[in-house]
């Protein structure tokens, strides 16, 4: 995976990202957000937050750029009550186990 945050972030971002993936939680809370997508594709992202209780908005980027996820549509989020892309699986790309 690619670092976690932004060479603009601040030195605690950075921080906090090192340590999400030395600690394993990163890669942890991936694998929450893959299986939950796989399991009900079209939720947006903090509809995925409120189902497992963590922050998803960082860990579905970084599966979309391995190539495991994509957006869909837009639609209005049950959480939010505003628009918000939806995730699906990049089915026959990737599978659970790639989540390094």
């Amino acid at each position: 995976m690619n670092p976690n945050y932004r060479n603009t972030d601040p030195p605690t971002s950075a921080l906090a990202g090192r340590e999400a993936e030395a600690n394993g939680s990163a890669r942890q809370h991936r694998a929450m957000c893959f299986q939950t997508v796989m399991q009900t594709p079209g939720l947006t992202a903090r509809e995925i937050e409120d189902s497992l209780g963590i922050k998803a908005h960082k860990r579905l980027p970084e599966l979309r750029r391995a190539g495991m996820v994509r957006n869909g549509k837009s639609r209005t989020c049950t959480v939010s009550g505003k628009q918000a892309l939806t995730w699906h699986p990049n089915v026959g790309n990737h599978c659970a186990g790639e989540l390094a």
